[in-house]
């Protein structure tokens, strides 16, 4: 698989792997030292980002991945799109759409996150665009 590839796997699998709730994957596509963060918030580790994962209210119907674009760079690759899930939460369904950029870097022969920012909610997509 080339780089590139591997680079999507990792970004699909986990959005798949949150969708799932699955922390033990979750935690093995983060690389050591990773931090995530929301613009204006705290830096967040692995423990406590695994522990968000495990506490999202209702129902995870699904997590997308949309309008990804990646950029390799030495050491490292650029992820960048917008994160789409739904949830269903009291029986009302929830679209969350939030632009995310992520930092993956190869390590122990994998690529792995190493720091992964969430933006502000966007705008739902125009008619014809988007998952």
């Amino acid at each position: 698989m080339d780089e590139l590839a591997a680079v999507k796997a990792a970004a699909l699998a986990m959005a798949d792997a949150i969708g799932r709730r699955d922390v033990d994957v979750v935690a093995s596509l983060l690389a050591p030292g990773f931090v995530h963060r929301a613009p204006g918030g705290q830096a967040s580790d692995a423990a406590t980002f695994t522990a968000a994962i495990q506490q999202i209210p209702g129902e995870i119907a699904f997590v997308r991945l949309e309008s990804l674009a990646f950029d390799l760079a030495p050491g490292g690759a650029l992820v960048t799109g917008i994160q789409h899930a739904r949830v269903r939460i009291d029986g009302e369904d929830i679209d969350d759409r939030r632009a995310f950029v992520d930092w993956l870097v190869p390590h122990d022969g994998a690529w792995k996150f190493r720091v992964a920012v969430d933006m502000p909610a966007t705008a739902e997509p125009a008619a014809g665009q988007g998952g």
